[in-house]
Parts: structure tokens; C-alpha cells; sequence
């Protein structure tokens, strides 16, 4: 059974196209800091959120959905507590490819790591993950992400260590159970990460 989170989380969803249709996907990220305290607050971090990433996302990539979730209610068959919130998005992405870009497959992704302070039981370091789908590739090389679309990404993941602040608080990017985020790479190579069948 999973181990319940300690920190509250939002979700937010996209869609994209992949294999002649459109396919579902979503990031999860968990922030330090009490819940928003109403729901215009929670919309107000997702507003903020979704204002964030969309120059991240390629046009054909569209933000449908954000989800909050209140940990306080999380058990080991319900690990991330609680939906508490949620809101409806038609935003598009916005961003544009250089010259030369290249739209990569589907399945292809983005890959943003943050560094933490904590440590493992076995005292490895703790980092946090999230990919993005959507991907254009440098003309260098169809391996290499597009440099304008990594530069995008390295802004929107430094915004997620600073945080983000409604309601008079401050959320920043943190683990499940608080690992919190001191430092983001965005990964230059083009990665993949699989959709669920």
C-alpha cells in the first residue's frame, strides 16, 4: 500500500495529440503551506499555475482540468487525500518553436528535476520529477530539446522553487511529505515517458 502524502497537492491536466487522437496526461505537484483557505484561492494558484505553463506547452497542447487535493484526508488506499477543488481550462499553449525546431512523438518528454536538501533512508539525495509532453527537438539533433523550450521550462520550474503566493502564503514545489524543492534542471536531451494503456 502507498504512503500517504503530508503535503497538499494540485493537479493539473492536459491534452495533446498522440497516435492520430488525443491523449490525457497531467502533472501532480505538491506544495509546502497550508491549504488555500477558499475556493477563490484555490483558484487563484491555479490561475497562476496555468498563466505559468502554458509558454511552456506547444499550441497543440491544451490545459483542461486542476484538481486540488487536501492530504489531511490521506490513508493508505487514498494516498494524496482528498479532491477538495477543481476548475475547467481551455488554455492552449503558447509557445512557439524556434527555426529549425521539431515536434518529437508523443510520447516523447520533457524531464525537470528538483534538487531537495533531504536524504533517504539509505541517505541518497531526494529529488522531484515531472515530465511534459508536447516536445520540440533542437535542429542539432533530434535528441537535443529545443533551447527556447528548455529555456521556458527552466523559468517555469525556478517560479515552482521561489513559489507561488495567495491568500498571504508562499507555496513552493516539495516532495509528498516535504522534501522541499531548493533547485531545478531542466534535462537538455529529449526523454520519454509512457502513457498508461
Amino acid at each position: 500500500m502507498a504512503t500517504p502524502d503530508t503535503k497538499h497537492s494540485i493537479v493539473i491536466y492536459k491534452e495533446g495529440p498522440y497516435r492520430g487522437g488525443t491523449k490525457r496526461w497531467s502533472n501532480r505537484y505538491h506544495f509546502e503551506g497550508a491549504l488555500p483557505s477558499d475556493d477563490a484561492q484555490w483558484e487563484a494558484l491555479a490561475d497562476a499555475i496555468v498563466l505559468d505553463e502554458k509558454p511552456c506547452l506547444i499550441p497543440a497542447v491544451t490545459i483542461v482540468e486542476a484538481v486540488g487535493y487536501d492530504a489531511g484526508s490521506a490513508t493508505s488506499t487514498n494516498p494524496h487525500g482528498d479532491a477538495v477543488w477543481v476548475k475547467s481550462y481551455t488554455t492552449s499553449g503558447t509557445f512557439t518553436p524556434a527555426v529549425g525546431d521539431e515536434g518529437a512523438p508523443g510520447d516523447c518528454a520533457v524531464l525537470v528535476r528538483y534538487t531537495t536538501d533531504a536524504r533517504s533512508s539509505k541517505n541518497h539525495p531526494v529529488y522531484l520529477f515531472n515530465y511534459y509532453h508536447g516536445v520540440q527537438s533542437d535542429s542539432t539533433g533530434s535528441d537535443v530539446l529545443s533551447t527556447t523550450q528548455k529555456a521556458a521550462f527552466q523559468e517555469y520550474a525556478d517560479d515552482w522553487v521561489a513559489g507561488y503566493t495567495v491568500d498571504g502564503t508562499t507555496r513552493e514545489r516539495c516532495g509528498p511529505r516535504g522534501a522541499v524543492a531548493t533547485g531545478a534542471t531542466v534535462d537538455p536531451y529529449v526523454r520519454h515517458r509512457d502513457f498508461p494503456n
